[in-house]
């Protein structure tokens, strides 16, 4: 499945709850922040912006490179041009060494990437707009970043609207696993009468 969401909506939690039940998880933004590191991504990002998103030790500094893609359109284009082709590449390649029945893959940019065709169910975690505003905070982000970020995706009702299931998250966090509990459960289901009608 592919399991999006808005920001600040809560698809790491239920990422986290999926992993915990035994499905085989994956985190776009962890493999993003993989490629970040070294590599042909972090040759093309060298060349193409200033010096001013790297650190003295030479590591790109995300949150300076995140202030200036998410400020700049064009620079926001290149930098996916870079990024999601070898997001995707590592994602499918994970993929395809799991054994598990039930893969869980996380992608903030599900819809805007076009990569609904890659699952056979996509999840949306979806939170009120000043819900997902507190939660950010609560991570230590400016009410200006939080827009910022907000503003580069296509709107929450859309990926709502366009997701297979959406999963509300606007109570507790217990609320929210209970939810993942029972997708979990209901998907272990289809999965082993699929397996009975071979």
């Amino acid at each position: 499945m592919g399991l999006t969401g808005a920001v600040a909506s809560g698809k790491s939690a239920a990422l986290d709850r999926f992993r915990e039940l035994g499905a085989f998880c994956v985190s776009t933004d962890a493999i993003t922040k993989e490629v970040l590191t070294s590599g042909a991504c972090y040759n093309r990002i060298s060349q193409s912006f200033s010096p001013g998103v790297f650190l003295k030790d030479g590591s790109i500094d995300r949150k300076k490179l995140a202030k200036e893609v998410f400020s700049d359109k064009s620079k926001r284009k290149r930098l996916e041009s870079i990024l999601h082709p070898e997001i995707i590449d590592r994602t499918l390649a994970l993929i395809k060494k799991s054994h598990e029945k039930i893969i869980a893959v996380e992608a903030p940019l599900l819809f805007e990437a076009g990569l609904e065709k890659c699952f056979a169910l996509t999840v949306c975690v979806d939170a009120p707009y000043r819900l997902r505003l507190k939660r950010a905070a609560a991570r230590g982000w400016t009410c200006a970043e939080f827009k910022r970020r907000n503003a580069v995706q296509i709107a929450a009702e859309e990926k709502a609207a366009r997701a297979d299931v959406v999963m509300g998250n606007d109570g507790s966090l217990k609320d929210l696993r209970i939810k993942v509990d029972c997708l979990f459960k209901f998907l272990s289901g289809v999965d082993k009468n699929d397996r009975k009608r071979r």
